[in-house]
């Protein structure tokens, strides 16, 4: 863990802190101090679990108010980006904290997408996330894909309709499938994309008189081509399954 401060050295130069956050833009305060956390994050130059310096050494460095920053922590903390621990300091979050509200998601919601835009973000991403499963997917992976798959069908061919427990098994089935991509940016970004698309499956899923055959095939012919290890194939069940669920969704 590293205490970072204006004064800090690596290696006998100037810790590039002061000078990274010397320049000041038009933002407001306390933007500019949110951003510059966050600039500082995407270019390494902290790290999670490092300690971020003190309000004081950040008013100074930034040339802003004591109240800018304290309201600018707040919002990382909100965010899930700082740990604010009372009495020690403020941390980089190491990822244990339960995020409040995603800010992609948010950025996504405000943006306000047209359906076919979104469309076509999910297949893109999908493709490219059934692509990597199909090389990197290990023993594991491919058992709990299975088990999803294998639980959607009897769920499906029971006479009960659960709708609650379906669509918590079809967001399961593209959780782990996130996971078996063994790609932490694309997993994280394709399960922003899914928690966007939450509502329009659980409207798909209501939409049917009966649990659709051809929906559940669709997701055992993505884990069939993961399991042969055939990326081609992959590819062409999620553009099927897009195409089924997207009739569904847009069905009367």
């Amino acid at each position: 863990m590293r205490h970072l401060a204006s004064n800090d050295t690596d290696g006998g130069k100037p810790h590039e802190l002061a000078a990274f956050l010397a320049s000041k833009p038009n933002d407001s305060s306390v933007d500019f101090v949110v951003n510059s956390i966050k600039e500082l994050l995407l270019t390494q130059k902290v790290m999670p679990g490092d300690r971020l310096p003190s309000e004081t050494e950040l008013c100074k460095l930034l040339s802003v108010s004591r109240g800018s920053v304290r309201e600018a922590m707040k919002i990382l903390s909100a965010l899930g980006i700082v740990d604010i621990r009372r009495g020690d300091g403020t941390y980089i979050s190491t990822g244990g904290g339960k995020v409040v509200f995603d800010p992609l998601l948010f950025s996504l919601i405000v943006s306000r997408p047209r359906f076919a835009e979104l469309k076509e973000l999910r297949v893109i991403l999908e493709k490219n996330v059934a692509r990597l499963a199909a090389r990197n997917a290990d023993d594991e992976d491919i058992a709990r894909l299975r088990s999803c798959v294998e639980r959607t069908e009897a769920l499906r061919s029971s006479e009960q309709r659960d709708y609650d427990a379906l669509l918590a098994l079809d967001l399961e089935f593209h959780e782990t499938l996130g996971r078996a991509a063994k790609n932490g940016p694309l997993e994280t970004i394709y399960g922003f994309v899914m928690q966007y698309f939450r509502p329009y499956i659980a409207q798909s899923l209501k939409k049917q008189k009966t649990f659709s055959r051809e929906s559940a095939e669709a997701h055992r012919d993505i884990l069939d081509a993961i399991a042969r290890r055939d990326h081609t194939s992959a590819e062409t069940a999620v553009e099927d399954s897009n195409e089924i669920w997207e009739s569904l969704v847009l069905k009367g």
